[in-house]
């Protein structure tokens, strides 16, 4: 009977590390040219700077933008890299209407998330639990995984509406409301093979695991922005963008032929914002960005810091720390048609390794940056933009609920991003 607790216990410290599958894309092809954009005043400064767009030359723009990413994450156990390695596609589009004083512009976006993530060799945290229910009969129970296969896949869309009005000849100000659409989808698959005999003295029958779900939410934020021109060659800006608000509603399918003691056992008992009927709260964080830029010459040098307020936002109830990222890039004019550019980015993410699970942990980045403009006229410009994201692996943290350990220690978190983006504008 004891032993049965024990099994049960271990559910529920399971049932604390929640799984999602977040990948966050940018929002521009100039972005992976150089990370370094909140100082600058260019058409994606809708996104970056929207006070800037009011000091654009006057004129009708659309840009659209497609990023491409070969992504691959990875959890290592015991020796054996479990990974996904998988192509994700982010597109963006931009309008601005300037004249005079004044802009108005929108955004539509793909905000965060990416790639369908697959696992078919598994995921770690299914079998740290084969692990640790087997070392909880000291073997006897012999259990070991025979099927592990997930997926998952999350999708922000963003729609943005604003405008900038100059002040001032030098200070300009902007702003806009935004709708984001939020999914989070999950669909996992186990199967444990164990010793029919010791399974029947702990209570413990049946053997496979099904889940398919998915997870949904609206909200609406706002963006806020100041652009500075201290002379013709220097300029200043800051952009601050409001929490939204996300309450998830998850409907899902599941079926299970396990029970212990005889209470059924499912995979949302691993993973239970995934459970049918479940309502939880993910917020977007709020977000201040600062960003400088100099013209010397044909050069441009810029830099920048933004700063996550993740502390203040609801995140699936896991306790965050701020994160920041410190940018900063340069451009090179070396034709009238062509300019060369390259930058770098590092990002804290805030998250702490009491956070990572199965197919979330947030670790530290950095990212390298190079790629060019062509404008063959006034009205037509391209740009090619190519990106290396190198990720700090890490390793979890064990924990211990109810007396139960899960080892997550053992368990080597990592990740490897190449991307590829074109942008193009046409001006009208």
């Amino acid at each position: 009977m004891r032993l049965k607790i024990i099994l049960a216990a271990f559910l529920s410290a399971l049932a604390l590390n929640a799984v999602s599958m977040d990948y966050l894309s940018n929002n521009s092809a100039s972005y992976f040219q150089n990370p370094s954009q909140t100082g600058k005043i260019t058409v994606e400064g809708v996104f970056y700077n929207p006070a800037g767009t009011a000091f654009l030359e006057d004129g009708k723009y659309f840009n659209v933008n497609m990023q491409n990413s070969m992504i691959q994450e990875s959890m290592t156990l015991n020796g054996k890299k479990m990974a996904s390695n998988r192509y994700a596609g982010a597109p963006s589009f931009n309008y601005i209407q300037k004249k005079g004083s004044n802009s108005i512009f929108a955004n539509a976006s793909v905000v965060a998330g990416g790639a369908t993530l697959k696992y078919d060799e598994g995921v770690a945290g299914i079998n740290l639990a084969a692990e640790t229910f087997d070392n909880m009969t000291r073997g006897l129970l012999g259990a070991k995984v025979t099927r592990n296969q997930f997926s998952g896949q999350n999708r922000y869309y963003q729609l943005m509406l604003g405008g900038a009005h100059q002040l001032t000849d030098k200070l300009s100000i902007g702003g806009g409301l935004k709708y984001v659409h939020a999914m989070r989808k999950l669909n996992g698959h186990a199967s444990f093979g164990y010793n029919p005999f010791v399974g029947a003295r702990v209570g413990l029958k049946g053997n496979e695991l099904y889940l398919d779900s998915r997870r949904r939410a609206d909200g609406v934020g706002a963006v806020l922005g100041l652009d500075y021109k201290a002379t013709d060659t220097l300029n200043f800006a800051v952009r601050y963008e409001t929490p939204v608000k996300l309450k998830f509603k998850t409907k899902a399918t599941e079926s299970t032929d396990m029970t212990l003691a005889g209470r059924k056992i499912g995979l949302s008992d691993f993973y239970p914002k995934y459970a049918n009927g479940v309502n939880s709260r993910r917020d977007l964080p709020g977000v201040l960005s600062l960003g400088v830029s100099k013209d010397i010459n044909d050069w441009t040098v810029s830099g920048g810091y933004i700063h996550y307020f993740n502390k203040a936002a609801n995140m699936d109830g896991i306790d965050y720390r701020d994160g920041h990222e410190v940018n900063f890039g340069v451009d090179y004019r070396f034709s009238p048609k062509w300019t060369w550019h390259a930058g770098y980015n590092y990002a804290h993410t805030g998250a702490p390794k009491q956070s990572y699970n199965d197919t979330e942990y947030a670790i530290n980045a950095q990212i390298y940056t190079t790629g060019l403009t062509f404008k063959p006229t006034e009205n037509h410009e391209w740009k090619f933009g190519v990106g290396y994201v190198k990720y700090n692996s890490e390793n979890g943290e064990p924990e211990i609920t109810h007396g139960i350990k899960l080892d997550k220690s053992k368990v080597k978190y990592d990740k490897e991003v190449g991307v590829f983006s074109l942008g193009y504008t046409y001006k009208f």
